[in-house]
């Protein structure tokens, strides 16, 4: 079991101009990485400390960023329907 999985039962409260909604913290991981690995595909670093490992031993992917990034967003897609949000 991957770190990814363990923290779909771990809630916190996400709080926006609309005001505070429950999220699992590994929808916020999910979608945060999903932007950061989309920086690091065009050259960019998100910070100075990322590593694309950290990406790749929390989430259980194997690959270079492409892929990675690829199988972020099959996952994504798969984690919605899960929670039952409707395909985007």
């Amino acid at each position: 079991m991957t770190r990814f999985e363990e923290d779909k039962e771990t809630m916190f409260r996400y709080i926006d101009s609309n005001g505070s909604r429950p999220m699992s913290r590994a929808y916020w991981n999910l979608v945060v990485s999903i932007r950061d690995v989309g920086l690091f595909c065009e050259g960019i670093a998100p910070n100075r400390h990322w590593r694309l490992k950290h990406v790749k031993e929390y989430f259980g992917v194997k690959g270079g960023k492409q892929k990675i990034y690829d199988q972020l967003n099959e996952m994504l897609d798969e984690y919605k329907k899960e929670l039952g949000y409707e395909a985007v």
